[in-house]
């Protein structure tokens, strides 16, 4: 079973106003926005870890107009 930890975060009541009408407007509770926007940029930041380390292995690269030919796009 996974524990929960609070964060608490700082910002300004302009900034509360603009997230909690943007989660209201989206059916969301700030926490659920900023939780999934958290998983996102961080899944985000390994996929570009993740490409530097296949750019780092200077492999023969593929064409983007190639694969879409080779699969009849």
């Amino acid at each position: 079973m996974t524990k929960n930890t609070t964060l608490n975060v700082r910002i300004t009541e302009d900034e509360y106003t603009s997230l909690k009408a943007f989660a209201d407007f989206h059916g969301q509770t700030m926490t659920s926005l900023v939780l999934m926007n958290i998983r996102t940029m961080m899944e985000d930041w390994e996929d570009i870890r993740d490409a530097e380390d296949v750019l780092r292995r200077n492999e023969p690269k593929t064409l983007w107009s190639e694969i879409k030919k080779e699969v009849g796009l």
